[in-house]
């Protein structure tokens, strides 16, 4: 028989337990009502031991896009509040807040509240008067940063912009938040400092394109205008330039969509321009040769066994054309007879091959994979329309990537928008270095590309986009954006773009220019539109970078960069040294108080008056002669 529990001393065992459990819970609200009486400032929410400066954005040569600026913010600390109304009027008419409501949080919220953040000079001045006359007890100015963007709408949509807490909501500010803004840790004091983000972004160019693409989208009343530039030889983008833009140091002043980037976020339809991709395709695999003719007469038909018929047309008939009249011409049907050369599954592979399908891995939060639907799902139109440009989604990141491994060879490299980061110290945590990805087409292939494009400038479909001197090669676009609410084209809302390889010999630039909808007289098609504005671009690129012209002497430079930033000139000091600068390092000196600059010609220094070593004096002409 089990034993009887013993009841008595069970129950005393509870008693001691209970008795000891409120004994320590008497003695800890003890010491923290204390604290809380005579020490209250010790509680005072702490919500950062350490505060932090968060690392600025710069563009390639250094310039500042994003940056940190001391601010303070008005906080209340409810414990050491002696006269919660009084407070709440005086404090309410120093911020041009509402007293009743500001009571109403005084009496109803936390210990510890941020009043306003950030409080302008003016209002931290009568703050801290009236503390010195006794009032505003329990209200505090604490330090902080706050964050701005001297550039405003210039690449608004890359940097991105942060919250009050001063973390990262969007763009580059998003992704790259932990770098830029380390986590701090109980042992931390004083200030943190973040790492700095150097961009691939050119600011003198981005601003250029800025300009060009605002013009552009009012003159052809059109909803959305794009510029992008990459370097083909690394990958680096060097604008990215989108109007409408917005300003991040007012954010809260645009929806959702106005801040959107839709460089990266946005899919749609490319039209003819992807053709440079589905041509190149179809060489690479040997069942088209550059001497192979097909008949345009303006209608390519091919009956089904079902009897259904498919039907492609062209805006005219041009008659027998080759690979290259094709894409001079921008000849559907000529692609259409050539996707017929081609099976499903090797043409797949070249489109996921040029990176359709997938992120481009460019650190920008929310780019779109685009839409390329799996061969086991295409009708037996889609081989031809997807050739065409049709029946696929991209981004423009997407496209001008793949354009950029045209003219790197067939090469597809990983593109770029971040340089560097740089940590306070000066360490380079991190470099951005050619990425070769994947070998899409040979090389002859993609030279040949280039090669059979250059008359598509010259005298076809992009003829706008010529200029004299130099060689260029492209393609245009133009397409029907797809109208969810009746499931088919519309007649009225077109995509139309060109694609601009600078020169077409050994590229040092693409461009890629698309315009959204336009709605203005000159109509909405790629080579009409879309051709002059990337012809602007190119010409902002020739006359900034020095690309020389045919004809025009070429300056023999040293393989010694001699000033990586921009020369200062200063009244009181002697004349630097600025032969064999380019033109863009030089802009900053038509700014210089004091002094008169005259900047003539385009390519890189050659000669400068006053010699270097002469004191610059108040009212000095500068005269610098590039070629």
């Amino acid at each position: 028989m089990a034993d009887k529990p013993d009841l008595p001393g069970a129950v005393w065992r509870w008693k001691l337990f209970w008795g000891f459990t409120i004994l320590v819970g008497v003695i800890l609200l003890g010491k923290y009502a204390g604290l809380m009486l005579f020490h209250p400032q010790q509680n005072r929410a702490t919500y950062h031991q350490a505060l932090v400066e968060r690392g600025p954005i710069l563009d390639d040569q250094g310039r500042i896009l994003a940056v940190s600026t001391k601010q303070q913010a008005a906080t209340v600390w409810l414990p050491d509040m002696k006269d919660k109304a009084k407070t709440a009027q005086l404090l309410a008419s120093i911020l041009s807040l509402n007293p009743e409501e500001l009571l109403q949080k005084f009496t109803n919220g936390p210990n510890f509240q941020y009043v306003k953040r950030p409080v302008s000079v003016a209002e931290a001045q009568a703050i801290k008067a009236a503390k010195a006359n006794g009032d505003l007890q329990g209200v505090e100015l604490d330090p902080e940063f706050g964050r701005i963007y001297p550039q405003k709408d210039i690449a608004a949509q890359v940097i991105g912009y942060v919250g009050l807490d001063n973390i990262g909501l969007a763009g580059i500010e998003y992704s790259y938040n932990d770098l830029l803004s380390p986590h701090v840790t109980d042992t931390d004091r004083g200030i943190v400092h973040g790492n700095a983000v150097w961009l691939t972004l050119d600011t003198v160019l981005q601003y250029e394109a800025q300009k060009l693409a605002d013009a552009s989208r009012i003159a052809n009343k059109a909803k959305r205008v794009n510029i992008l530039v990459i370097d083909p030889e690394n990958g680096d983008f060097k604008v990215m330039a989108s109007s409408p833009s917005f300003d991040p140091n007012h954010f809260a002043d645009y929806t959702p969509i106005q801040r959107a980037d839709p460089l990266i976020a946005r899919a749609y339809e490319p039209g003819s321009v992807f053709k440079l991709f589905s041509i190149s395709a179809f060489l690479d695999s040997g069942v088209l040769t550059p001497q192979m003719k097909f008949v345009c007469d303006g209608v390519y038909e091919r009956r089904l066994p079902d009897g259904a018929v498919i039907r492609i047309t062209d805006l005219g008939n041009y008659g027998i054309l080759d690979a290259q009249g094709i894409l001079t011409y921008s000849s559907n049907v000529g692609t259409a007879q050539a996707s017929d050369l081609i099976r499903k599954e090797p043409f797949e592979k070249y489109v996921h091959a040029w990176g359709f399908g997938s992120p481009t891995g460019l650190t920008l939060p929310g780019e779109t994979p685009g839409l390329l639907r799996p061969r086991s799902e295409w009708s037996a139109r889609s081989k031809a329309s997807i050739s065409m440009g049709q029946e696929i989604g991209v981004s423009t990141v997407q496209m001008i990537t793949a354009a950029a491994g045209l003219a790197d060879n067939g090469l597809l490299l990983k593109p770029h928008i971040v340089k560097k980061v740089v940590s306070p110290s000066g360490e380079v945590l991190y470099q951005a270095r050619r990425e070769p990805l994947r070998q899409v087409v040979k090389p002859e292939i993609a030279h040949e590309m280039l090669q059979m494009t250059k008359s598509t400038v010259e005298y076809g479909t992009a003829h706008r986009a010529r200029i004299d001197g130099i060689e260029l090669a492209g393609k245009t676009g133009t397409a029907q954006e797809y109208d969810p609410k009746t499931g088919t084209y519309s007649e009225t809302n077109y995509t139309c773009s060109t694609m601009l390889f600078l020169p077409a010999d050994h590229p040092r630039y693409v461009i890629y220019v698309t315009i959204n909808d336009p709605l203005g007289p000159k109509g909405y098609l790629g080579g009409v539109i879309a051709s002059p504005l990337a012809k602007q671009m190119a010409e902002r690129l020739i006359r900034l970078e020095g690309i020389p012209k045919d004809g025009e002497p070429v300056v023999q430079q040293s393989p010694t960069i001699r000033l990586s930033e921009p020369p200062v000139l200063t009244v009181g000091q002697t004349m630097p040294d600025v032969k064999g600068l380019a033109k863009r390092t030089l802009l900053p000196l038509l700014d210089q108080p004091g002094l008169q600059v005259e900047i003539h010609g385009d390519g890189w220094v050659v000669h400068q008056e006053p010699t270097p070593g002469t004191p610059l004096k108040p009212g000095t002409k500068v005269v610098l002669e590039l070629k």
